[in-house]
């Protein structure tokens, strides 16, 4: 009988990961599997294969490397079952992945694939004895289905899915020319045939080892032209018609004279359209044929999807816009001038959607410089019957149209935005955004994807407990790694640090990092942006701090220097260390080192700010909060700091500036209002003080500085009248 899926694993040259991949296998709680490993003519793995005496494990021993695309075809076809799941040789699945799926896709019968969510693992590889130590787990890719996304962005990752034999082979298999993104290429083809559907588990694990450049993904990127013409032939590489899910779509261009304008316009277009669409180019130039218009385009001349048609005698372009109608089958036609905008991507979703939806012909955008020509989207029929071929006329309702983006893309469009506002400091605004986006259920990203985003949102605007709860519903399904990180840095903000602390050490062994793991001479490491496993251990080191475990912060922070090289904040914890011990000469001397590490540091500043206002070295101490301050310009406990030595130096001036630009930034700030009240007070500008005083007391009425600094304000102001009377 045959088995129920058969799983593929294709392996070059990684077998120190391969055997760790079939335990993942055959660790499966659904057993009904064959598994066919195809080694592309890397290192011999028999004895790895031997070694697991499983009658279920099939393997093929290819000599000549040659690619992975068809190492899966050949899969395809040597496979016995129904079912086909992927799992590339350095990467893992949960035992529950299997069942999760087969199970999935056993319930919906008229479902072609079913896929599933995967932490994507940031890693270092130990090169020389084969061992991998893993830095941060997150979700990185996880949305419902969308299939106008798919065709922008491959939203389905192929360790994550299983789908119908049958359906892989109707759409052709791999496209073996193409060496990168294969995935992308066969989900792509997939989605002309079947819906998907997206299960909201944890099954798997896919591994990005931060220190590996050879890999042929990261080799082929590197070569950004090969790169951009692999994802035109992606693009290009339809299926066999009839197509149950995709509308067909052409764009048709009558080209007169083959000039470096029309070329761009023709690359632009590719390169910018994502919907499946054949373009079709009428060439009224008749002094060239096919093949040299082809070679006029160069690399582009090369995709299928590309169509040049040349009429007996040179169109009107009425006429070459029927002529070419008259050459394809199609549900929609775009049809073209040359002083179309070729970098609008949505524009084939966009025009389906509103044609759709409007009593109208053809739809037509409010883009100034396409009004003038046809720029038209509109059902090839209606174009051919409402257009006088004698009168070269055209009778067309037309429905003028926006930009904005198609339903489909309605959740990335919010997210941006809310990515924008929260970039320029616009919390609420940036609040609402992703408030809206997560509501959005159908083909937009999961909340696994987007609780990372949506909790530093709420930590700016103080939403703490939103934040948790959040965080908190994704750990119960199972998604610790990264919400448990993300949950001590709640807890830490909150004062919860003992909360903190366990939170940050599960996070760490979900991880999977260990202490000793730091032994390896593959640390320290130099990363751009701070891993989740080094800000779990900064994190439970500051908390050991503000606990007054001072041996224990101090085994923190040395273990966060022997994880990353580049980073300030290990210094940072040691300053912050010498201080409460008052070692000021060692603190000194680490946050000089960590302000090295980041010049743009305020919170390094802010310390190295305290230990001079110990020292009594007042101006040295104000000198530096300042420099906190220019860093972070909402830096309320800078704020605090230098309003105390200022007061000590008499600073009253310059700190009527700072606060009042301060306030303009965090206008409820009761502290701040309370003491650019005294600092009018003490510049004996009466007026200014019970004002910003009336302005404190809106948000405390019982605020006794305030309350204080209005009544004196208001005898200062007596007092002077009188003087002036005098």
């Amino acid at each position: 009988m045959a088995p129920k899926v058969t799983v593929l694993i294709p392996t070059y040259n990684r077998p120190h990961y391969l055997k760790v991949a079939i335990q993942s296998v055959i660790n499966q709680t659904m057993t009904d599997w064959e598994l066919l490993v195809m080694n592309d003519g890397g290192v011999n793995v028999y004895d790895i294969i031997s070694r697991f005496q499983d009658d279920r494990i099939c393997y093929y021993n290819r000599e000549k490397n040659m690619g992975k695309p068809v190492c899966l075809n050949f899969g395809l076809k040597k496979a016995n079952s129904d079912y086909i799941a992927y799992l590339d040789d350095d990467d893992i699945w949960y035992p529950n992945h299997l069942a999760t799926l087969s199970a999935a896709l056993d319930e919906n019968p008229d479902i072609g694939l079913v896929y599933s969510d995967l932490y994507a693992v940031k890693c270092i590889n130990n090169h020389k004895n084969g061992k991998r130590y893993p830095l941060e787990k997150y979700i990185q890719v996880c949305r419902d289905f969308n299939r106008d996304f798919m065709f922008y962005f491959n939203h389905t990752l192929h360790v994550s899915l299983l789908h119908r034999r049958d359906l892989a082979l109707k759409v052709g298999g791999y496209d073996e020319s193409i060496p990168v993104l294969v995935d992308w290429d066969m989900t792509r083809k997939l989605a002309f045939y079947t819906d998907f559907k997206y299960i909201p588990v944890l099954t798997g694990e896919y591994y990005m080892p931060i220190n590996n450049p050879d890999r042929i993904s990261t080799r082929e990127r590197k070569d950004t032209k090969r790169y951009k013409q692999n994802l035109r032939k992606i693009k290009a590489d339809f299926p066999p018609e009839p197509w149950p899910k995709v509308d067909r779509i052409s764009t048709i261009f009558p080209v007169n004279e083959w000039k470096e304008d029309i070329i761009e316009i023709v690359t632009a277009l590719f390169d910018n359209t994502f919907y499946p669409f054949k373009l079709i180019i009428i060439n009224n130039d008749l002094t060239m044929d096919e093949t040299a218009c082809k070679q006029a385009l160069g690399e582009i001349g090369e995709l299928n999807n590309l169509y040049i048609y040349t009429p007996e005698k040179v169109l009107h372009a009425l006429e070459a816009y029927r002529f070419g109608i008259k050459k394809i089958s199609a549900d929609y036609v775009f049809l073209i001038s040359d002083n179309i905008d070729s970098k609008f991507e949505a524009r084939l979703i966009l025009g389906r959607q509103h044609l759709q939806a409007l009593q109208c012909d053809g739809i037509k955008w409010d883009i100034e410089k396409e009004m003038e020509g046809v720029n038209l989207f509109i059902r090839p029929d209606d174009f051919l019957d409402k257009t006088d071929f004698d009168k070269l006329t055209m009778d067309i309702k037309l429905a003028i149209v926006s930009r904005l983006p198609p339903d489909s893309y309605i959740f990335d469009f919010l997210l941006i935005n809310s990515q924008r506002h929260y970039k320029d400091g616009n919390y609420k605004l940036a609040y609402q955004f992703i408030k809206d986006a997560l509501s959005v259920d159908k083909g937009g990203a999961g909340v696994p994807f987007s609780t990372n985003f949506y909790s530093k949102v709420c930590l700016e605007l103080g939403y703490y407990d939103l934040a948790e709860k959040k965080c908190q519903e994704l750990i119960d399904k199972g998604y610790g790694a990264d919400n448990w990180v993300i949950l001590g840095q709640i807890f830490q903000i909150k004062k919860k640090y003992q909360r903190a602390v366990e939170a940050y050490q599960k996070g760490l062994n979900d991880i999977g990092l260990k202490e000793e793991d730091l032994d390896s001479p593959c640390f320290p490491i130099i990363f751009p942006e701070e891993l989740s496993s080094f800000i779990a251990i900064i994190g439970i080191g500051d908390c050991l701090l503000e606990m007054k475990d001072f041996s224990g912060a101090a085994r923190m922070f040395r273990r966060a220097a022997k994880l990353m090289a580049n980073s300030h904040r290990p210094f940072l914890g040691f300053g912050k260390l010498f201080l409460l011990n008052n070692e000021l000469d060692q603190a000194i001397d680490a946050l000089t080192a960590a302000l090295k590490r980041d010049k743009k540091d305020a919170e390094s500043c802010l310390v190295l700010g305290q230990v001079y206002e110990k020292r009594k070295k007042f101006i040295l101490a104000y000198d530096t909060y300042l420099k906190a301050i220019d860093r972070d310009k909402t830096d309320k406990m800078a704020m605090e700091y230098i309003f105390r030595v200022g007061s000590t130096l008499e600073k009253w001036l310059p700190m009527k500036e700072l606060f009042e630009e301060y306030l303009e930034l965090r206008p409820a700030d009761i502290i701040a209002i309370t003491s650019l009240s005294s600092i009018y007070f003490k510049l004996k500008d009466y007026n200014q003080a019970m004002k910003m005083s009336e302005k404190g007391l809106i948000f405390d009425t019982v605020n006794p500085a305030l309350n204080k600094i209005y009544s004196e304000s208001q005898k200062g102001l007596r007092q002077a009248i009188a003087l002036q009377a005098i």
